[in-house]
């Protein structure tokens, strides 16, 4: 399978070349676009998604989901505690 796919490729140079730059661009275009725009957000009950939290050093973040097993903190230098 793979030897006959380069075979293709080596026959038919500026064709498989061309292809080969659109799958990568496209790839890359797929991930910058997920990065760039992460999904909704999601409410899990009972947990602190959507909340803010204080870090030991009295930062503030912004608890925001992103999938089921990944969250982002996100720095909200607003709300943080001042230390007495």
């Amino acid at each position: 399978m793979v030897t006959k796919l380069l075979n293709w490729i080596k026959e038919h140079y500026t064709t498989g070349l061309i292809i080969l730059v659109a799958v990568v661009a496209s790839l890359l275009y797929s991930t910058y676009n997920s990065l760039k725009n992460p999904p909704d957000l999601e409410n899990f009950k009972g947990s602190i998604s959507n909340h803010l939290v204080w870090s030991i050093q009295k930062e503030c973040y912004y608890v925001r989901p992103y999938s089921s097993s990944t969250v982002y903190l996100i720095r909200v230098p607003d709300c943080d505690k001042e230390s007495k």
